[in-house]
């Protein structure tokens, strides 16, 4: 039988792809230098640069060897001879090599050089590029052998192509730039976050290798924080019916109880059952299948992962044998009504409420790509008991949301390029009913009246779906926390474009508010089955 094959995306940010600093070992160190403290000196993944014959002493792999020295083959000699070769892949070396600093023989590498701003922050990156050397130390052994003794994992499971998408570092030498082409967390000075528009990137990346035809599934690599948020927007966004793995790391590789190589066997293991046809996107972690949508971090550990929304959200699992127990009920990749593949070039809505004219915004470039500029600034609105200032109804108490709005009228006002053109607001309520003050509701109100639809979800981790109100003014977030309701609404203003403005959107008339409790309708069938 046929291995499958898989592409691997590098997102941003991602642990999972990123290794402890490099630090001179004190094989390194000449007489004089700072000492590493410990018994043993550190290794590190290494090529060798030529061929070497080496002695292993014999008896020495396990303390009990010699305990059962008659099942072993005795030559005569107290030792095992065996050449290593540079094609062998890395093996485990002390690390040697030093910084330039002007002197004759440079100075170690420190830890500390990650922290020193005069030095550039240590002016080395210690994410991978891409994962293909993350996949070959895997399958080297160095992390761990498998549960049968042997190495290459990986390789025995599937064949993987290596596809930059958002990565967590980048080749300065030519010419990508961090915060443009890459991005990486740390050092912290340096980090770089990804903008709205690279949600555009991500979903035509990946889209065109699915679109490919060469792959039986696909495996996602991001930080443990974020995973989730792009996870399910690609959940909601492309167009396949294969196995789609959304994996982190709460630990670098090469760290101690490092938990993302495990992760990323896994979701190979996953792939390679057959399994995942129908489920979606999934998360997979610490041996468990998390549908895409209740998927999300609690804790920074392993195992500090949980499913929220609903009773559910824990598929099956996923570890040397994998099981699926259950089947998501919601549209997902092949079933999603958002699909970006499947939406026209432009978007089409009414532009007021009380007349028929349309607005048109093309969501497509010339080549079929999602444009980034469509993809919709969401700000999130908290409500929070005790927190009136006063008791009022006025919506221009509500500074943070009068400022939003008029800024996201004015960039859509504007002619320059790239400046986005919807925009939607996430309203975090009371846990059970998502409601809010008076303030925050009236200011929300002149939200949707000037076409930016507001979705409404309880605070904290909802279990049941917020309870509906079909002629409120709001996107009832079904049991969706905040930030997955961020994501939906940006990929459902794909599909349906602003709400209808009001001509004075403080004093709407009764066709205008007929007119948004319409299209907000059609927003809450997208909430109600994504």
């Amino acid at each position: 039988m046929s291995k499958p094959r898989i592409a691997v995306f590098s997102g941003p940010r991602a642990t999972i792809a990123n290794t402890p600093p490099l630090v001179t070992s004190n094989k390194g160190r000449a007489a004089g230098e700072r000492r590493l403290d410990g018994r043993f000196d550190h290794l590190v993944p290494q090529r060798l640069h030529e061929p070497v014959r080496v002695r292993v002493e014999k008896l020495s792999a396990h303390p009990l060897e010699s305990d059962a020295a008659e099942v072993y083959h005795d030559d005569g000699k107290p030792y095992y001879e065996v050449e290593l070769r540079p094609e062998d892949g890395p093996y485990p070396l002390p690390y040697v090599a030093r910084r330039a600093d002007g002197s004759e023989d440079g100075t170690p590498f420190e830890d500390g050089d990650q922290r020193d701003a005069s030095m550039g922050y240590g002016g080395r990156q210690s994410y991978f590029p891409d994962a293909s050397r993350l996949f070959e130390e895997i399958d080297r052994g160095l992390g761990g052998r498998g549960h049968d003794g042997a190495a290459s994992e990986l390789d025995r499971l599937a064949e993987f192509d290596f596809v930059r998408v958002l990565p967590p570092s980048g080749y300065t030498k030519q010419g990508e730039v961090g915060g443009r082409d890459f991005f990486p967390y740390n050092p912290r000075p340096l980090g770089k976050f990804p903008p709205n528009s690279a949600m555009a990137r991500a979903v035509n990346v990946v889209q065109e290798t699915i679109d490919s035809g060469h792959y039986d599934g696909f495996i996602w690599l991001e930080g443990s924080p974020h995973v989730e948020e792009t996870l399910y927007w690609l959940s909601l966004v492309l167009d396949t019916p294969l196995p789609f793995a959304g994996i982190s790391s709460q630990r670098p590789h090469g760290s101690l109880a490092n938990d993302g190589d495990r992760n990323i066997v896994d979701a190979t293991r996953y792939i390679a059952s057959g399994l995942g046809a129908g489920l979606g996107a999934v998360g997979i972690v610490d041996e468990q299948i998390f549908a895409a949508r209740s998927f999300k971090k609690g804790d920074a550990r392993p195992g500090g992962y949980r499913a929220t929304g609903g009773h559910g959200g824990v598929l099956g699992s996923a570890g040397h044998e994998v099981r699926v127990w259950f089947r998501p009920a919601y549209r997902t990749t092949g079933e999603s009504a958002l699909a970006v593949k499947d939406l026209p070039a432009e978007v089409r809505f009414q532009e007021y409420g009380d007349g028929p004219e349309t607005a048109t915004i093309r969501i497509k470039d010339d080549g079929g790509s999602l444009r980034g500029d469509v993809i919709a600034p969401v700000h999130v609105v908290k409500y929070g008991h005790y927190m009136a200032e006063e008791d009022t109804a006025d919506p221009d108490v509500e500074v943070d949301i009068m400022a939003r709005i008029e800024r996201g009228l004015a960039q859509q006002a504007s002619a320059e390029a790239g400046a986005p053109r919807f925009h939607g607001f996430v309203l975090e309520g009371a846990a059970g009913t998502g409601s809010a003050l008076h303030s925050q509701m009236a200011a929300l109100a002149i939200a949707t009246f000037n076409g930016m639809p507001v979705v409404r979800v309880s605070r904290g981790d909802p279990e049941g779906a917020l309870p509906s109100n079909p002629n409120d003014l709001t996107i009832e977030g079904s049991n969706l926390d905040a930030t997955k309701a961020r994501v939906l609404l940006r990929a459902a203003m794909l599909r349906l474009g602003r709400l209808p403005k009001a001509r004075d959107p403080r004093n709407p008339t009764a066709p205008e508010r007929e007119a948004s409790v319409a299209a907000i309708a059609r927003y809450q069938e997208i909430f109600d089955t994504h």
